[in-house]
């Protein structure tokens, strides 16, 4: 790919960059993160702050930092431009005018009177500082789609046929999105951000700080050692691992990448192919509890589905991406006789004293869990497991962390907020613009009726959707842009909410390493300095169970815990046959090397084992089952070869 093409894709996926600020003014803006974390931690557990206050301060600040972490350019000293000065007071008079508000749009729930001049600007200022915002940290392409929502609301009477609505004035549409108690911006993903996601970012970083991470891969190498494909292995498991709990696929190919691939590279897989491995599994970490990003907290709250519930949801159809990845990687290991993970006996004894050593470290983690399975509201369990991290690492001197270590975490944990707060609050916008025109409906009924009664082609559809409008966004974005619009369709069609909420995730999610614009492989190709277009095919190779397991949500909902024990165990075996089918065919081996009429069969026998139809399942398993025995005679010497080895 050339290097204006490259370019191109660079500024419409991430149009500025992480500012270099002077010394004194990044002490300003880390003190200043400090003590908003500190701020959340004290409102949500001592303070009780109003939803309504809360969620002001919240987004006012945070976009008020974008205009300070992310620009194009700064001067030469490192000070802010003018116009990033200018962005800050508008920021500062637009939260003023809402907190001074905040009774008015209290009351309007109960009482509906006209806005005044001045609610009407400042209305209008905050959408436009959210929508520089939101093209600051994620890019063109998203606020694209939300300033078409808002010229869908106005332009109702201009639109044709079924999709014509009265519409809204100016003034309404300031009323509707800014002006209307939790809805609008301050609807359900900004409330998440302001509460569950903020304190799980908190907990995440302070985890990551206090050595968690470096624990878990000392254990993936001893675990992977003497495996085939050891290295690529080790940054499956601890990318699954460690970005489960640490944010985003971004921030996670930046921790993980950076010793997994240098790993990869010496055990001989191709550059190309060592990105796409880490582009693959930072982005399935997206889709593994219990964080997934945060998505997993809205999704709990557009449900009412139980948080605990869908985080064990989730886990089955996670644990199969994963698997296939390894058998992927295994399988490649094998055709291309790569050795074992290198290391020294000393080694493996470094790594398990480290797990003896840091294993208190795990205490955190464990703690949270325990709380969310025994019913603890999440909120609550987060608090308690926030100042867990820091007492547990205190138990031993070397894994103690320092005032300094803590501080840092925490305004890591605000900086990440940045990428986060504006895109949840202007994802409200979305769905008032379905919900109050009927355009959501409107989709859903059209859709509805090119499918027909086929369920294949409705899931072709839906997909095809996820994919588009979650192009060039984070996982959090594109979810909460697709589960509004594709949700709806599927669990019209007959499909378990649920089903329909992780069918959007998953397309969704996928989207950062599907091209023309896949963010994920293009952070991985700077990452191993290989061909964009390269990564970004075999990044999607890689991940092509995940593509086809929303379709088992679908056809099976057993896989989602959902139906008799007997249709739940079927749902699982079957998958398991699918992501294993699905390994040999793409890589070409199973017990030996598959010819290429053989993987057309076990790709087809795999996808056969999709739909729940007895007779298809059944060719299915015995197409299968027949090439893994005819792959076993293969693979066994002859009687005479073992004579001769004998003698």
């Amino acid at each position: 790919m050339s290097g204006a093409v490259r370019d191109l894709i660079g500024r419409v996926a991430h149009p500025t960059h992480t500012r270099q600020l002077s010394r004194g003014t990044d002490s300003a803006v880390r003190a200043v993160c400090v003590l908003f974390a500190l701020y959340h931690i004290v409102a949500l557990s001592l303070w009780y702050a109003p939803i309504d206050l809360h969620s002001i301060v919240h987004l006012t600040v945070l976009v008020a930092l974008t205009f300070v972490l992310r620009g194009r350019s700064a001067n030469a000293t490192g000070r802010l431009p003018v116009l990033d000065i200018l962005l800050l007071v508008l920021c500062a008079v637009a939260g003023l005018v809402m907190l001074t508000n905040l009774d008015a749009l209290m009351q309007r729930d109960l009482v509906i009177t006209p806005l005044s001049p001045l609610q009407i600007a400042a209305g209008c200022l905050l959408l436009l500082l959210l929508m520089e915002a939101a093209r600051r940290v994620v890019g063109l392409p998203f606020v694209f789609v939300i300033a078409t929502f808002l010229l869908l609301m106005y332009a109702g009477p201009y639109l044709p046929g079924a999709w014509a609505h009265p519409g809204n004035s100016v003034t309404e549409l300031v009323d509707l999105t800014v002006f209307s108690r939790l809805s609008g911006i301050w609807g359900t993903p900004l409330r998440m951000s302001a509460t569950l996601i903020a304190l799980f970012f908190i907990f995440g970083r302070l985890v990551q700080h206090s050595g968690l991470g470096i624990l878990l891969s000392s254990v993936c190498r001893v675990a992977a050692r003497g495996a085939r494909g050891g290295p690529a292995k080790v940054a499956v498991i601890t990318s699954g691992l460690v970005g489960s709990v640490t944010g985003g696929p971004g921030s996670n190919m930046a921790i993980t990448g950076s010793f997994t691939i240098p790993m990869m590279k010496q055990a001989g897989y191709p550059a190309h192919f060592a990105g796409a491995i880490e582009a693959a599994a930072s982005t399935g970490a997206s889709i593994v509890p219990p964080v997934m990003t945060g998505v997993v907290f809205v999704m709990s709250e557009l449900t009412g589905i139980p948080l605990v519930r869908i985080m064990l949801i989730a886990l089955i159809p996670a644990a199969l991406y994963y698997a296939c990845l390894l058998l992927q990687v295994h399988f490649r290991a094998v055709r291309l006789n790569l050795g074992t993970l290198s290391g020294s006996s000393e080694d493996q004894r470094s790594a398990t004293s480290l797990l003896a050593d840091r294993g208190h470290l795990l205490i955190p983690a464990a703690l949270l869990v325990v709380l969310l399975v025994g019913g603890m509201y999440p909120v609550t369990a987060v608090l308690w497991a926030i100042p867990a991290v820091p007492l547990a690492a205190a138990l031993r001197r070397n894994t103690r962390m320092s005032l300094q270590s803590i501080a840092s975490a925490l305004a890591e944990a605000v900086q990440s907020l940045v990428w986060v707060a504006p895109v949840c609050a202007l994802s409200g916008i979305v769905i008032v613009a379905l919900f109050h025109t009927g355009l959501g409906s409107t989709f859903s009924h059209y859709v509805s009726i090119a499918a027909g009664q086929s369920q294949l082609l409705l899931i072709i559809l839906g997909a095809a959707a996820c994919l588009v409008l979650g192009t060039g966004v984070p996982p959090m974005a594109a979810y909460l842009m697709t589960v509004l619009i594709v949700a709806p369709l599927m669990a019209s069609s007959g499909t378990p909410v649920v089903a329909a909420h992780m069918f959007a995730l998953y397309y969704a999610n996928l989207a950062f390493i599907t091209p023309p614009i896949a963010v994920g492989a293009f952070i991985a190709a700077g990452l191993v300095g290989a061909s964009y277009w390269k990564v970004s095919l075999a990044a999607l190779r890689l991940a092509i169970v995940g593509f086809v397991v929303p379709a088992v949500f679908v056809y099976r909902p057993g896989l989602l815990l959902i139906g008799s024990p007997l249709e739940i165990t079927w749902a699982i075996a079957a998958s398991v046959v699918i992501a294993a089918c699905l390994a040999a065919a793409l890589e070409g081996w199973m017990v030996t090397r598959l010819s290429m009429p053989l993987r057309l069969l076990l790709l087809c026998a795999g996808l056969a084992l999709v739909p729940p139809d007895v007779v298809v399942n059944l060719c299915g398993i015995a197409v299968a089952g027949g090439i893994l025995l005819w792959q076993c005679m293969q693979a066994r010497p002859s009687t005479g070869s073992r004579s001769v080895g004998r003698n």
